[in-house]
């Protein structure tokens, strides 16, 4: 019995500890965006915004509009802003994730 709730509360910590992500704050960014990524164990949002700060994951959630814009700005520069999340990943130790609330090609 003991080694059952051993075993539980070990896999109780592990989970809590990949779910459990930083205090999210606003952003904005200005990069080149992608929609076409893959990643080994499907760990990716499938878009990204390359920014001189680095890359970012895009969730760009439900939102039809803004998964249709998207789409059509591909490889484009574009304006992003939304919620920066942290994220432990297992290939990727942080995943930096943007939840996108807005989505614009960038002014020239």
């Amino acid at each position: 019995m003991r080694m059952w709730i051993l075993l539980a509360a070990v896999c109780f910590l592990g989970l809590t500890a990949v779910v459990t992500a930083q205090e999210a704050k606003k952003v904005e960014l200005k990069g080149t965006l992608r929609t076409d990524i893959v990643a080994i164990g499907g760990e990716t949002t499938g878009v990204i915004i390359q920014t001189k700060e680095g890359d970012f994951e895009l969730d760009l959630g439900k939102n039809k509009e803004i998964r249709e814009k998207a789409d059509k700005l591909h490889g484009k520069v574009v304006q992003v802003a939304g919620t920066l999340t942290i994220r432990k990943g297992v290939e990727i130790k942080q995943r930096k994730i943007v939840v996108v609330t807005q989505l614009e090609e960038a002014k020239k």
